[in-house]
């Protein structure tokens, strides 16, 4: 990694960026599950069935972390810019606003019957929280220059201690008790998404030694700290990351099955049996971490395609996840008639990338349409990557 790719986020780097769309096909997966398919719980159906897909959707929970964590990494070098606060804001008012339009005038929907709550989402996304996620990512970006002065000016262990107080305020406490905290969020804030900010800053300061390749006294396998790397090592490191995502993933999905047990023995725990799965659990952060560690250490030359697809991740969330379209693109695509069949997961597969595909064709129409209609041309700056990769 050169000092150029370190402080020019104007190119981007591909291994981050196919990273970008892998976590958005994870997000779309864990639509299907819950919007598509209503994944019943594992106390209520213990069928081979549903434990192979609540086995997939803990595979699929450390998307929403790794999305958070590419922004952080990256902000530590980056500086701030109201005008990429307001045209973040702008792209959610867009697909907010638009697409209930169009289906309006399309007769798919009727806006005048909706109730003012729906009516408050659709015209105030971010203050009604149309997007739960966009909601938090715009306050995210509002007040990241304050997490970036933090980890730029604190020391290693002064932000290790930050981070360690804050997990163990919003993530440890909650992974082990068994009870209703009135508090918890199941990390679909903007404090988990600081606490995310947070980490990914101190990885892209100090890394994780165990992931970095660094033993007990401090040598290190990164081929930047010296020439002496063995073969192993090199394949070591990845390696390592990989079997953490897995591992923790399984653990999040065993721990899950075992708390349906008790409720269906007991009656109780089915509150922690729900929290398994949530983004600020401690086996879906550890997950997390090694799967964007998989991906940091990946050796990808720059590749202009994955680059600008990438691009259309945010746009690809705000097309299917409207709140006119969230529950009306499983029943278009088929996946009730799916239900239950030896072959839907071959059909998840392909309503992942139909989705995908016309959720970045929509956002790239969105994005000329911008140029073409805008004197500024910081929506054509932030593709340019794409040619200079």
């Amino acid at each position: 990694m050169t000092n150029k790719e370190n402080t020019d986020n104007s190119i981007r780097q591909s291994n981050f960026e196919l990273l970008r769309i892998i976590a958005m096909c994870m997000i779309i997966a864990m639509h299907y599950m819950t919007k598509g398919m209503q994944l019943p719980k594992l106390s209520v159906d213990t069928g081979l069935h549903n434990l192979f897909f609540r086995l997939i959707f803990a595979f699929c929970s450390s998307a929403v972390n790794v999305y958070v964590f590419i922004s952080g990494y990256f902000a530590v070098d980056s500086k701030w810019s109201i005008g990429k606060v307001i045209k973040l804001w702008l792209q959610v008012l867009l697909y907010s606003i638009l697409i209930p339009v169009i289906l309006n005038v399309a007769g798919v929907v009727n806006i005048s019957s909706m109730s003012l709550s729906v009516k408050q989402q659709i015209f105030l996304p971010i203050s009604y929280e149309h997007y739960w996620f966009a909601t938090a990512y715009v306050m995210l970006y509002l007040l990241s220059p304050v997490l970036t002065s933090a980890i730029r000016h604190l020391d290693k262990k002064q932000l290790g201690a930050v981070i360690m107080a804050t997990l163990t305020v919003f993530c440890g406490f909650k992974s082990v008790n068994p009870y209703l905290i009135p508090w918890d969020k199941y990390g679909d804030d903007v404090i988990w998404f600081m606490i995310l900010y947070l980490i990914a800053g101190y990885i892209r300061m100090y890394g994780i030694p165990f992931f970095d390749g660094r033993d007990s006294v401090g040598k290190t396998t990164d081929s930047a700290q010296g020439q002496s790397d063995s073969a192993f090592d090199t394949v070591r490191r990845p390696g390592r990351a990989l079997l953490i995502y897995i591992a923790f993933s399984v653990l999040t999905f065993a721990i899950a099955y075992i708390a349906s047990c008790i409720v269906r023995a007991t009656g109780k725990m089915e509150y922690y049996m729900d929290m398994t799965y949530c983004y600020n659990y401690v086996t879906i952060l550890i997950a997390s971490i090694g799967l964007f560690y998989v991906f940091k250490d990946m050796n990808i030359k720059a590749n202009k395609w994955i680059n600008r697809l990438a691009g259309y991740t945010f746009g690809v969330y705000l097309l299917h996840e409207n709140i006119t379209l969230r529950e009306l693109w499983p029943h278009l695509l088929g996946i009730d008639s799916a239900m239950g069949r030896p072959w839907q997961i071959l059909h998840m597969l392909l309503c992942i990338f139909v989705v995908f595909i016309i959720g970045s064709i929509v956002d790239c129409i969105r994005t000329y349409i911008y140029i073409i209609c805008t004197p500024v041309v910081e929506e054509q700056n932030e593709h340019s990557y794409n040619e200079k990769a």
